[in-house]
C-alpha cells in the first residue's frame, strides 16, 4: 500500500508540467519561440508599424485578433504587401507589443 502511494504521488508530480503546459500555464521554451501566423491588414512603415490579424499568440498568452505592432527594424517590413500571410514573433517590450521577427508565409 505505501508502494503504491508512492507511485501515485510521484506520477502525479511528473505528469504535472505536461499537464500544466497544455492547460494554460506558463508556456514551455519551444511555445515562446513559435512563431505564430497571421495576415498583414495594414503597413505604416514611416511610424514602424504594422497591423496584423493574428491567431493565439501563445508566448504571450493572447487570442487570436487584429492589432498594430511596432516593428523593431525598418527592414522587417521591406517587401511586405497588404492582404500578405506571415509567420511572426512578437515580444512584449514595456507597454508596446514588437514584432521581432517576420517573414512571408510560404
Amino acid at each position: 500500500m505505501k508502494n503504491l502511494l508512492i507511485a501515485l504521488a510521484l506520477g502525479s508530480v511528473l505528469a504535472w508540467p505536461a499537464f500544466a503546459s497544455q492547460h494554460g500555464a506558463t508556456p514551455t521554451a519551444s511555445e515562446a519561440a513559435a512563431m505564430s501566423h497571421g495576415e498583414v491588414r495594414k503597413i505604416d512603415a514611416a511610424n514602424q508599424k504594422v497591423t496584423l490579424r493574428h491567431g493565439p499568440l501563445l508566448n504571450l498568452g493572447m487570442p487570436p485578433m487584429t492589432m498594430v505592432f511596432a516593428v523593431q527594424a525598418p527592414g522587417l517590413l521591406a517587401g511586405l504587401k497588404v492582404g500578405d500571410k506571415v509567420n511572426f514573433v512578437v515580444e512584449q517590450q514595456g507597454s508596446q507589443f514588437v514584432v521581432t521577427e517576420l517573414q512571408t508565409a510560404q
